[in-house]
């Protein structure tokens, strides 16, 4: 399969080329980083278009992705796990036996001091991994 990297604006959600985010052939399954300054997403194109008018769009926030192993690595690249409260009283038990205080713990977002604490082995916290292709189309 092929696929489409794209830069885009949080706030307006305008992507470049004119790229519909509701295009139902370009499907992202949760492929979205939106803790950087131009938000990312991956999308993997479903039907046979011609691509050629996304290629060398780099500079405009549009990269071309050939096959499954090119976006599994931008996968890997662009799209970070994503951290949550799994059991918020086993998580609050575990900090307060091992002291820890939530205001010294690093990080200005959530996912980033979720991480941390993650990191650290606090108990009630799931790290979900980004599907890869094999995981999204089985057979």
């Amino acid at each position: 399969m092929r696929g489409l990297l794209i830069e885009f604006d949080v706030e307006t959600g305008k992507r470049p080329q004119g790229i519909d985010p509701n295009d139902p052939k370009l499907q992202c399954y949760g492929w979205q980083n939106l803790e950087v300054r131009s938000a990312l997403e991956i999308r993997v194109i479903e039907d046979d278009r011609d691509i050629s008018q996304y290629e060398g769009r780099e500079a405009e926030g549009l990269t071309v992705l050939h096959d499954n192993a090119e976006i599994d690595t931008a996968i890997e690249q662009h799209i970070p796990s994503r951290f949550t409260v799994d059991d918020e009283t086993l998580m609050k038990v575990d900090l307060e036996q091992r002291q820890i205080k939530l205001a010294d713990v690093p990080g200005e977002k959530r996912n980033e001091v979720l991480k941390n604490l993650k990191a650290q082995r606090v108990k009630g916290i799931r790290e979900d991994k980004p599907l890869k292709m094999a995981d999204v189309y089985r057979g």
